[in-house]
């Protein structure tokens, strides 16, 4: 079945249907990107069972063309790298990063699927919004996946975390990342372990990308939650 184009609660989206007991796998794009971004992991992952999938597109729009969930200090990216030295985001996202999953809550609740039939994910910037989505939410997901996301607004999810005891997570980090730094993506690690989530980082050898075995992991990861 073809992707299809859906437009909700003011965001527009790229849609794999599916029958409709099966699960709903929602995942957000990076910074710069949009939906179509990952779209492919619908037909590359090949699932066992059927899912419901959806990429939806950021409301802001760059003026280079792309799109973000939220605004970045991307000279500070810069310093950081031209210095090799990661930043440290813990601190940070708090404002920006809950008005954004307040508008991308209005997209999951215009999906019509309860939480336990969702699961949440994204990439970079996609993966922060997906953690604050699952962290707020009133129950557990089915799941959460996180590819190349970093811990932002950490006393925030440090309060909410133990409230998503239990809840299966998949994260995924290049070791040397140079925009969103390994030990960014270890204190989130850390932090979901640390409140009784059920998952694992896999750190594979390159920079900010999703690598062919995270592909493989990932893949038995929502094999098992479908």
């Amino acid at each position: 079945m073809p992707l299809r184009r859906r437009q909700l609660a003011g965001l527009s989206a790229l849609e794999l249907p599916a029958p409709g007991q099966a699960a709903t796998i929602v995942l957000f794009h990076g910074y710069g990107a949009d939906g179509a971004d990952l779209a492919g992991l619908a037909q590359a992952l090949a699932l066992p069972r059927p899912a419901r999938w959806l990429f939806p597109d950021a409301p802001l729009s760059l003026e280079w063309g792309g799109r973000a969930w939220f605004p970045i200090d991307a000279a500070a990216i810069e310093r950081a790298q031209r210095a090799g030295t990661p930043l440290d985001w813990s601190d940070s996202g708090a404002g920006d990063l809950e008005r954004a999953a307040a508008t991308a809550g209005e997209f999951l609740q215009a999906l019509g699927a309860g939480w336990g039939d969702l699961i949440l994910g994204g990439f970079s910037q996609g993966a922060m919004l997906a953690a604050e989505l699952a962290l707020r939410a009133p129950e557990n997901p089915r799941g959460l996946v996180l590819l190349s996301g970093n811990l932002i607004n950490a006393a925030a999810w440090r309060r909410l975390a133990p409230a998503r005891r239990g809840l299966p997570f998949f994260q995924s980090h290049g070791s040397v990342d140079p925009i969103l730094g390994f030990p960014g993506a270890l204190k989130l690690e850390a932090l979901l372990r640390g409140a009784g989530l059920k998952g694992r980082l896999l750190r594979f050898e390159g920079g900010h990308a999703i690598a062919p075995e995270v592909l493989e992991s990932l893949r038995d990861f929502l094999s098992r939650l479908v």
